[in-house]
């Protein structure tokens, strides 16, 4: 069972994956969270590593139980604690054949299958954890964890900027076929004990009720110029981030980079060839070299990207400029990019001349921007965490 970890007691614990960790850690064990994740995209994951990540900081007997269809080493390659994890799959998110394209219909009838055996799958996940005894359900933001906290008589809390039945109400109005499972949707949320509601938040009435809590972002600790120098990146070249989450996108063709520029791709982005002006920077290569998302977010000048959650506070909690183009049908969409052109320098590029290489007048637009003056707030994993103590009693 996983356990967070505490100076006390000199043991070796195993971080997710087989990774040894040497130091000194409690070994006592306290009461046991579940946190229930959807697997769409990244930002899910990424916020509940920092409320995770802020829980054991708070209580470091804790053990945690990440139940989720997002990549393992996710996890395993951001918190510096074990834990345990399940690939359960309580959602479907929306089905995509890239980043940036989006299927409704498909998004329906895997979701409506799901739903078809949704007694057997809350029937399971209760008997399992029933046998574990957890202490409270925290999820962000398959409905059916609450159909399973309610069967266990354990708290269930949400963590969202958006639920599914909103999400999936959008597609509806065209397939009414299907609105059976928005109304399913909605009484399994209903079930939740609270919603803590994050900024960019979407309409989320089927929670009976709610809290509103500040922004969860990774923020980076490092001086940019280190990371810049970790990765082999100049330091006095302006750097474009070209990222797209866990689908990513398909770029048949690269412009010709511009003096001076340096275009950094993740793993999110495909290409054939790599011109002159390209870095290809892998997710292994980061983890390799001791930087996290965060770290490069913070080095670079400007992201291009598709707005999610995830990178907008990023981009917004390191001070980095956007470049956001078009993300499909997603009710979600017009509410992030409100926030994006209010909280962020940042500008518009369309998919049409993201796939064509005709990047530089928004680069240059988002990059002659100012910021605002306001400071963001972005201590919203810590403030979730102090809640959920609540819950486990306090302090030990």
């Amino acid at each position: 069972m996983g356990l967070c970890p505490s100076f006390r007691e000199t043991s070796t614990v195993s971080q997710g994956e087989g990774i040894d960790i040497e130091g000194e850690f409690a070994v006592s064990e306290g009461p046991l969270v579940v946190a229930y994740v959807s697997g769409h995209g990244f930002g899910h994951s990424t916020r509940m590593i920092e409320i995770l990540r802020a829980l054991c900081l708070a209580r470091p007997d804790v053990r945690v139980d990440i139940r989720t269809t997002a990549p393992r080493s996710l996890y395993s390659e951001a918190l510096p604690f074990s834990f345990d994890y399940r690939p359960v799959q309580l959602d479907v998110g929306v089905v995509q054949s890239d980043s940036l394209t989006v299927d409704p219909r498909a998004t329906l009838q895997q979701y409506a299958a799901l739903a078809a055996n949704k007694q057997a799958v809350v029937d399971g996940e209760v008997r399992e954890l029933r046998r574990l005894g957890p202490a409270l359900v925290v999820a962000d933001v398959p409905a059916l964890a609450f159909d399973i906290a309610a069967e266990l008589r354990l708290p269930g809390v949400a963590v969202a900027n958006f639920s599914w039945d909103w999400i999936y109400e959008d597609y509806v109005q065209e397939m009414p076929e299907f609105e059976g499972l928005v109304a399913e949707l909605r009484r399994s949320y209903g079930r939740a004990d609270l919603l803590m509601r994050l900024p960019m938040t979407c309409p989320m009435t089927a929670f009976s009720r709610s809290i509103d809590v500040p922004l969860v972002a990774r923020r980076s600790l490092r001086d940019p110029v280190d990371v810049r120098a970790a990765l082999g990146l100049p330091s006095a070249a302006k750097l474009v981030l070209l990222s797209f989450g866990g689908m990513g996108v398909v770029l048949d063709s690269l412009p010709a980079a511009r003096p001076g520029v340096i275009y950094v791709l993740t793993d999110s982005v495909r290409s054939v060839t790599l011109p002159p002006g390209y870095v290809s920077l892998p997710n292994r290569h980061l983890f390799e070299h001791g930087v996290a998302y965060e770290d490069l977010v913070a080095a670079v000048d400007v992201v291009m990207t598709k707005p999610g959650y995830g990178v907008v506070s990023e981009c917004q909690a390191n001070r980095t400029a956007m470049v956001y183009t078009s993300r499909g049908r997603f009710a979600e969409y017009p509410v992030l990019v409100d926030y994006v052109e209010r909280n962020l320098p940042s500008s518009y590029l369309s998919p049409q001349d993201l796939r064509g290489g005709r990047w530089d007048q928004a680069i240059d637009e988002a990059l002659s921007e100012p910021w605002p003056q306001t400071e963001v707030d972005a201590d919203g994993a810590s403030v979730i965490a102090s809640r959920l103590l609540g819950y486990l009693g306090g302090a030990p």
